[in-house]
């Protein structure tokens, strides 16, 4: 069937199809088209125009009674609606059974097909499913202060003397939140003259009559489109007649304390979600100081990221993707954020691993094709998305409050960087859509990473949990290890465990990480000839960068339980002598600090599904403001004041977590491609349409979909990944809910059974600068 296209056009295409003026009128109805899209839309004709001689029965399919049909020399089954669709349309195909018209007979209104699959749309993705209360990430960390809602009259005077009036919607010691016409402009950082009439007769203070200095901090996205913009002011003038009006009508009316309880059950709903996105998002964030990366935060949906860029030793080489050439565009001075996109891959050579990366801005058209052909066609090939913020005065200052006790780590830090995984696997032919250009391939080593030094960054855990599977033990004793290439090394014990082993040794080890060898633990072995501490197989786990050093794990075999037993048996008869190494646990000020930090630069649109009996519904969207273009259209795609994912995963929300949420053979994640077109009009979404990567038969048709969405209004490309979450409810712990039992039993109890409930986290990325590069459309 003709899906997104013009009906119209097609309609009068086709009854002038394989005639002398077909082709004139295809040229006169789409002037805007270019060759290879007309082209396209000649085969669609083809296609539609082609014989199609099966017979039609529709009995048992649509709503109806069926009678019989001779048309075209063939026996139909077709209902009154069909047939009269067959006369309507007959001449639209020339008189003749095509293709096209046995298409539009299967898929009348009142088709079971077709009605169930409406059906299916109201029973599990309504707009009660698919649209929620966006849930605005980093708002109540950010706060200083305790607001309270108070709605009163204000008088506003602009830069220019222009008098406005509005309200507060709330309102606290040093700023507020109001609404001001929307017909005016307002920008951020001007300083307005606010005066409250109302609250000052009502709290009897002259300095609310003189007018106060308010400095605009902030002015929110109209998703609503009404009269009235809302407007973030913080406090210029030095005044405490705020806090006393303040004082004076919570001690009039109970205002402090209702707000109170329910900004209680808003904070801990929205930090708990925010808790839900920081362990599950697979972005893998970094913090610089200056030109030093110095920490990266790692969850465990990021750790194959973070692993990624270890070396053949597992040292941590991801500060080689940041060259000083890099960081001068990235974070150059004046800008408060930047982003970039990076193709990777690593090649093998000498037993030692060698990174590539190149910037779209670093390679000329010739370049970027050899990287493409030679790294897409590698396991290691990666497309990376980096995107990089800087740390304002602002921020320390708050995170200077909030964790005093850590000023000078707060200080130090400059910028923080976020990266994104956008490879799909499905996709990395399109890299090898342009011709390979005759270069050599040695013209990508200008690309290639340096191996040394080896920067120790700190790997922090996004959880305040312990990492170590078991604990570990500093104890000297003699080892021989011996190894295919390096053959046999003498060394000593620096720290075990009973499934794990950090060596010094008296030479270098020439090895890799995962390789095999075997210990023997010699000075054990004199003292207990029988204990099986004789060619103990390990793994290779990491290697110093002087090779001197190398950490083991026992390799699972028939006999490694009796090892582990006996080495475990080992330590419990020797607490006295042995001294545990302690794990070093990430510092909860610094790491909270981090954490709000990220909040408030969301890179991503994180979402939350919960599962109510037999349907998916969203629970949460978190978002920033001023939102991204992708977020604006989730916004004016939904009701007043909420946002919705129908733009981009349209009616099928259960037809893509089904791999994630199944019982039998669920997968640990999923990725998918979305391409959205956006009918603008006046800056208003008038129509989105939204195709899975899988819906299209070939790149021209998507290159079609592209050129067409962008001639109407926006075209988005969106990389969407899901990720099943177990036992939902932890992230509400128990001392919360025990608290919020106190203020209200029903509302903590609705919280409890939301978390309970959650069963995925997902995350939306706007691709489209990725997409328009890899099929070099812009």
């Amino acid at each position: 069937m003709m899906q997104d296209h013009d009906k119209a056009l097609y309609d009068q295409l086709l009854p002038l199809y394989e005639t002398e003026g077909f082709d004139d009128l295809l040229l006169k109805l789409t002037p805007s088209e270019t060759n290879p899209e007309r082209l396209l839309i000649k085969m669609e004709v083809r296609k539609l125009m082609s014989a199609c001689s099966r017979p039609i029965d529709l009995r048992g399919k649509v709503v109806g009674e069926c009678r019989r049909y001779f048309l075209h020399g063939v026996n139909h089954w077709l209902d009154d609606v069909a047939i009269n669709v067959y006369h309507r349309r007959l001449d639209i195909y020339q008189g003749n059974m095509t293709q096209g018209l046995w298409d539009e007979l299967h898929n009348t209104a009142n088709s079971y097909r077709v009605l169930q699959r409406q059906g299916e749309v109201l029973a599990t993705e309504s707009l009660d499913t698919v649209e929620t209360v966006p849930l605005r990430f980093g708002h109540y960390l950010s706060r200083s202060e305790n607001r309270i809602q108070l709605s009163t009259r204000i008088q506003a005077f602009l830069p220019d003397g222009t008098e406005v009036n509005g309200s507060t919607i709330d309102i606290s010691n040093s700023g507020m939140q109001v609404k001001l016409p929307a017909s005016f402009r307002y920008e951020a950082g001007s300083t307005l003259i606010i005066y409250f009439p109302q609250l000052g007769d009502e709290c009897q203070l002259p300095e609310l009559f003189s007018g106060l200095n308010y400095r605009v901090v902030g002015v929110e996205l109209n998703v609503n489109k009404d009269s009235f913009q809302r407007l973030r002011l913080r406090l210029v003038s030095s005044t405490d007649c705020i806090k006393k009006a303040i004082e004076t009508k919570s001690a009039k009316q109970d205002i402090s304390a209702l707000a109170e309880n329910e900004d209680k059950f808003l904070s801990t709903r929205s930090r708990s979600y925010e808790q839900v996105f920081l362990e599950q998002t697979p972005s893998l964030p970094l913090f610089f100081c200056g030109n030093q990366l110095r920490y990266s935060l790692i969850t465990e949906q990021n750790r194959a990221l973070w692993d990624y860029w270890h070396d053949e030793r597992n040292l941590p080489v991801i500060d080689k993707l940041f060259s000083e050439q890099r960081l001068q565009h990235l974070a150059l001075d004046g800008l408060t954020s930047s982003e970039t996109l990076v193709y990777c891959f690593n090649h093998q050579h000498s037993d030692k691993t060698f990174f590539f990366s190149a910037c779209p801005t670093e390679l000329s058209t010739e370049l970027r094709r050899l990287f493409w052909h030679i790294g897409s066609a590698r396991a290691s090939w990666r497309v990376l998305r980096v995107t990089m913020a800087k740390i304002s005065e602002e921020d320390t200052r708050r995170l200077q409050e909030a964790s005093p006790a850590y000023i000078d780590q707060i200080e130090e830090l400059t910028h923080i960087a976020t990266i994104q995984d956008l490879t799909l696997s499905a996709v990395n032919s399109d890299f090898r859509i342009p011709i390979k250009p005759k270069q050599p391939s040695r013209a990508l080593n200008q690309f290639v990473h340096r191996r040394d030094p080896i920067s120790m960054i700190d790997a922090i855990p996004s959880a305040l949990a312990p990492q170590r599977k078991e604990p570990r033990y500093q104890h000297k004793t003699g080892t021989i290890l011996i190894h295919h290439v390096s053959g046999e090394l003498h060394g000593e014990t620096i720290d075990f465990s009973p499934h794990g082993l950090n060596l010094v040794l008296s030479e270098p080890f020439s090895g890799s990480k995962c390789q095999e060898v075997a210990v023997t633990f010699t000075d054990l072995k004199r003292v207990d000839p029988n204990a099986p501490l004789g060619n103990v197989p390990y793994k290779v786990v990491q290697i110093s960068e002087d090779r001197m050093q190398v950490k083991l794990s026992l390799l699972k075999d028939r006999h490694s339980k009796h090892r582990s037993h006996y080495l475990q048996r080992l330590i419990d008869h020797n607490q006295h002598k042995l001294l545990l190494d302690s794990e070093k646990m990430p510092d909860a000020p610094l790491l909270s600090a981090m954490h709000q930090m990220l909040l408030t630069r969301l890179s991503v649109t994180p979402y939350f599904l919960l599962r109510r009996g037999e349907t998916l519904q969203v629970s949460g969207i978190g978002t920033n403001y001023p939102g991204s273009e992708l977020n604006r259209v989730l916004h004016q795609s939904a009701s007043a004041g909420m946002i919705s994912l129908a733009p981009v995963l349209g009616e099928h929300l259960s037809k893509y977590t089904n791999a994630i949420t199944r019982q039998r053979n669920r997968l640990e994640q999923v990725k998918h491609e979305f391409y959205v077109a956006a009918t603008i009009a006046d800056g208003v979404v008038i129509d989105v349409t939204s195709r899975s990567l899988e819906s299209f038969q070939s790149v021209e048709e998507r290159k079609f979909f592209i050129s067409r969405a962008k001639k109407r209004g926006k075209f988005f490309a969106v990389r969407n990944w899901m990720h099943p979450i177990e036992s939902g409810g932890k992230w509400l712990s128990t001392e919360t809910t025990e608290q919020l039992m106190k203020l209200s039993t029903k509302r903590a109890a609705q919280l409890e059974h939301e978390f309970a409930d959650l069963c995925v986290y997902g995350e939306m990325s706007d691709i489209t600068d990725e997409v328009l590069m890899r099929l070099e459309m812009g």
